[in-house]
């Protein structure tokens, strides 16, 4: 899913998504069973797209475009369709470090390692704040 030499996205021979792509361009592929705008009044703006389906593996991303730019994908993977949000009850913090682990295993099955590479970064991380576990690309800024 992850192309090794330049951090695009692959969910199909001929749907993909790219460093810098805008936001128009990425909504237009309609991933995944819903999508959602969230404009922080910023110069960012986030595009939710849920279940979306690549091979045997669904995903939950959230594509971060800085001044109409793709800049930072956000991402959950899970070998089922996710139904609900999770909610405060059902979070536990050992299965969200479990869950780490899986998205490191998952980073090293596409890019061979996590950290930096030549377009950017991949890393998997735990995030205290909120009890959960995810996938962050970031690209290197970029002329185009």
């Amino acid at each position: 899913m992850i192309d090794r030499q330049t951090g695009n996205l692959l969910f199909a021979p001929s749907v993909y998504v790219c460093r810098g792509d805008s936001l128009e361009t990425v909504a237009a592929l309609s991933l995944g069973e819903s999508t959602e705008v969230r404009d922080m009044q910023t110069g960012w703006q986030w595009l939710i797209a849920r279940n979306v389906q690549a091979g045997s593996e669904y995903f939950a991303l959230a594509f971060g475009f800085s001044d109409n730019r793709l800049h930072r994908i956000s991402l959950a993977v899970s070998s089922e369709r996710v139904e609900s949000v999770n909610t405060w009850k059902t979070l536990s913090e050992r299965a969200e470090r479990q869950q780490l682990e899986k998205l490191r295993q998952w980073i090293r099955r596409e890019v061979g390692r996590d950290g930096a590479f030549s377009w950017g970064s991949v890393t998997a991380q735990y995030d205290f704040k909120n009890a959960t576990s995810g996938i962050t690309i970031t690209y290197n800024p970029s002329s185009t």
